[in-house]
């Protein structure tokens, strides 16, 4: 059977891209570190690593088995830890994935004051409006916006948040402002590419699928923001995310209560199957302190 020893070497070649560079940082003999991976490889019966004198790539079972004894070896670690075999700094690599406007309104603005709590702790960001499979995309943790429709997950709310329709006084200046539903259709709207379509509610409760009528789509959520700042549309935003320019008054809110789900709660999530770890629990304490107060 392997040793801890030959995982952790196993994982230390990966991460400093070659056996000598590995040897350096184990204070061992690059022959000793080879001869670590070439047991490994010998017990499981496959080939982990492509090397030559240059280059070093990770094979198919390589890269499976990585991510798994990463994980395997932190809750090992966390295990240690809780009996005092360890010392008490939260290590590793943390990968996470959120929406723009969650980093750069929440996290960027934070980011130092984690990284002195937590020094040898490095996190690994995933910036992306669109729906990231965590588990596909090897992501340890993601902060999600709205409802869950993904019940694979272990989430905790760390919100309340709710959408609507805002645009900036320049824009309605020009346009006017709507006063309800039908009259959206001779509006303008700056959208994510995949948010052109949503239902609106009419006062009477009836349900309207709508089209919105837009001039350019934004794949970005802060940019979509800002083109709604600079007048360009009316905009379907989440009200934490643009609170301080509705309290400015650069954004106005157009027709509230108007859009059919408007809930949009702040979620903390990870896959659930994975191992619950000091790294992930570190950081679910970081944004929980970010958000209180917020919804």
């Amino acid at each position: 059977m392997y040793s801890i020893a030959e995982l952790e070497t196993f994982l230390a070649i990966i991460k400093h891209q070659g056996v000598v560079n590995a040897a350096k940082q184990l204070r061992l003999s690059p022959a000793t570190v080879s001869h670590r991976l070439n047991k490994l490889e010998q017990h499981l019966g496959t080939t982990l690593l492509f090397r030559d004198s240059r280059t070093l790539t990770l094979s198919p079972a390589g890269s499976t088995f990585r991510e798994r004894v990463e994980h395997i070896l932190e809750a090992l670690y966390d295990a240690e830890h809780e009996i005092g075999a360890r010392g008490s700094a939260v290590s590793g690599l943390l990968r996470v994935t959120m929406p723009p406007w969650v980093f750069s309104q929440f996290v960027m603005p934070n980011l130092s004051q984690f990284e002195q709590a937590h020094p040898q702790l490095a996190l690994d960001f995933l910036i992306n409006d669109q729906f990231v499979n965590i588990v596909e995309g090897a992501q340890d943790v993601a902060i999600r916006v709205g409802q869950l429709a993904d019940s694979g997950l272990l989430a905790r709310k760390l919100c309340d948040n709710h959408r609507i329709l805002c645009a900036a006084p320049s824009y309605i200046d020009r346009y006017g402002m709507p006063d309800n539903i039908s009259e959206l259709q001779n509006h303008f709207f700056v959208c994510l590419p995949w948010q052109r379509e949503f239902k609106l509610k009419e006062p009477n409760g009836r349900i309207v699928h709508f089209n919105a009528k837009t001039r350019f789509t934004i794949s970005n959520s802060d940019n979509m923001t800002s083109a709604a700042l600079a007048g360009h549309g009316i905009a379907v935003k989440s009200h934490i995310a643009i609170r301080d320019n509705l309290k400015r008054g650069e954004l106005v809110p157009i027709i509230p209560g108007c859009l059919e789900s408007d809930d949009a709660p702040i979620w903390f999530v990870r896959p659930q199957h994975s191992l619950k770890t000091r790294k992930a629990e570190a950081f679910y304490e970081f944004m929980k302190s970010l958000f209180e107060n917020k919804g």
